[in-house]
């Protein structure tokens, strides 16, 4: 055990219990438990709760060495470095950087561990800096820095709390604002204060520099995404949809229906729609278009695009990439986040005969059409029934006080009455909130399934049923997934390809054997 650690312990007046993973908290309304992050960081968490409410998130890692030391290291560093040209990927910069510090080592007088000097060195220059641990900690959804003070997080299973990470001078949190956002490409400045942007691990950062802008001091929040999404059989197995509904996705999708994920910040708009993309067929020719990069793709024929904010001449919005994704032919057009007027471009897209895939942010139907016939999307009533299925989604807490997401609605949209400007919808789906299920409304009830799968493929009223079982047999498909613990998200892309060719009989007797 790292001697830092023991230090750590040993000042403690209650020892907490080790865990290899904070899923084995979930529930317990009292925790005192501590577990590795990565190589020299720990976390302790604890449900004592903190002035404002928050039970407690402390980072354990290596003590920092004095300023005149890591002054010294730089120094020497620098004259090293001057003559390396550094290597594309971040993790082969990690290791000429290591190498090149063992050389500085012994040129300079230290009195703290190198090892120690090392992870502080190179979390500094190369990553996050004070919040490297908490990007390195997959448990975590959300950072914030609200301004001068501290951190805080919202933990995937314990909820939001409060770090033990805190912000005392405006210098300090200025420079990261500064270093981050430089090492993500967009640089804040006092003339462009409010930047959007990815970190290198693709975590999506909002940055607010400079206190004529916030008033507490700079500002940032950071929405981690995972490399490898999550796959829609998490989805089933975590209860955010159910099996029928991702069948239901997966039918409409292979017949090119348009599709609105929508729901409030951090509902999970954007797993959910990364995880239905494995439905499109894999033929096809996607295009996503962007502000950050967060949607991943598992064709082959994707062509991924993200806008760029110069601050004037040079600037790319999603409305420019978007009109010039038409004239490259897509199938299948991914837009990141619709909010302005893109929006009327896209229902364009609609009307010509692509299929187009967004977030949104709206609770219901009704505000729905409201913000897309509204200023500043502005979508004729006339263009709204182009779009085929809105989904909702949002976040809620159980009993326990638990995060969950939950698809509460999903609607066919059919028409905009012209006389009362009422749009004509029929819910497929919808939640119950007192028994935590989806209930599907039932054969018969489809209007998209029966009045446009089937004039597509030709099936005539007193067959209607076929499609009903087809659905069946594509849940009962992705729940043999699941009853096998199939999650991985490119797994889980093969097992549908498998599916396509072999047929859902076969496929499911793939699985289960």
């Amino acid at each position: 055990m790292e001697d830092f650690l023991l230090k750590y312990l040993r000042s403690l007046d209650e020892e907490p219990r080790v865990i290899e993973s904070p899923g084995v908290l979930k529930g317990e309304r009292q925790y005192n438990a501590i577990y590795k992050v990565s190589d020299m960081v720990y976390v302790h968490v604890r449900s004592v709760k903190s002035e404002d409410g928050y039970n407690q998130y402390v980072v354990v890692e290596p003590p920092r060495p004095s300023e005149q030391e890591m002054e010294a290291v730089e120094d020497a560093f620098a004259r090293v470095a001057g003559t390396k040209d550094p290597p594309a990927k971040v993790e082969d910069k990690e290791k000429l950087m290591r190498s090149m510090l063992e050389g500085v080592f012994r040129k300079v007088r230290l009195t703290t561990p190198r090892q120690y000097v090392a992870y502080h060195f190179v979390r500094d220059k190369l990553y996050a800096g004070p919040l490297e641990p908490l990007i390195r900690d997959s448990n975590i959804e959300d950072i914030t820095i609200p301004g001068l003070g501290r951190v805080y997080i919202v933990h995937k299973v314990l909820g939001p709390m409060v770090t033990s990470i805190s912000f005392e001078k405006e210098r300090v949190l200025d420079d990261l604002i500064v270093s981050l956002s430089e090492k993500s490409y967009r640089p804040v400045s006092h003339n462009r204060p409010i930047i959007d942007a990815s970190l290198p691990d693709g975590s999506r950062v909002n940055f607010v520099y400079g206190t004529d802008v916030s008033r507490r001091g700079s500002n940032l929040t950071i929405r981690k995404f995972s490399k490898v999404p999550l796959s829609i059989t998490q989805l089933i197995s975590s209860g955010t949809i159910s099996t029928l509904m991702a069948a239901y996705l997966w039918m409409m999708l292979d017949e090119g229906m348009n599709l609105f994920v929508c729901g409030e910040t951090a509902s999970g708009k954007t797993t959910t729609l990364n995880a239905v993309t494995a439905f499109i067929p894999p033929n096809l020719k996607i295009v996503t278009i962007e502000d950050t990069p967060e949607l991943t793709v598992p064709h082959s024929n994707w062509v991924a695009e993200v806008t760029r904010d110069t601050g004037g001449e040079g600037t790319i919005k999603l409305f420019d990439l978007l009109k010039a994704a038409l004239r490259q032919r897509p199938n299948y057009i991914l837009v990141g986040e619709i909010r302005d007027k893109e929006g009327n471009v896209a229902f364009q897209a609609m009307q010509t005969g692509h299929s187009v895939m967004a977030t949104f942010h709206s609770a219901n139907v009704r505000s729905l059409i409201q913000r897309l016939s509204g200023y500043p999307i502005e979508v004729p009533k006339t263009y709204i029934n182009n779009l085929n299925i809105a989904l909702f989604q949002t976040a809620l807490y159980d009993k326990r006080g638990n995060l969950m997401r939950r698809v509460i609605e999903v609607d066919e949209l059919i028409d905009v009455d012209p006389v009362t400007n009422d749009v004509i919808y029929v819910p497929v789906f919808t939640y119950d909130p007192v028994r935590d299920q989806i209930e599907f409304a039932g054969r018969g009830t489809s209007y998209l399934i029966e009045s446009k799968v089937a004039v597509k493929r030709g099936v005539d009223r007193r067959n209607l049923y076929t499609l009903y079982d087809e659905l069946r047999g594509r849940a009962e498909f992705l729940k043999s997934l699941v009853d096998r613990k199939v999650f991985n998200y490119f797994e889980v892309w093969a097992w549908i390809l498998r599916a396509r060719q072999v047929g859902l009989e076969e496929a499911i007797r793939a699985v289960q054997t």
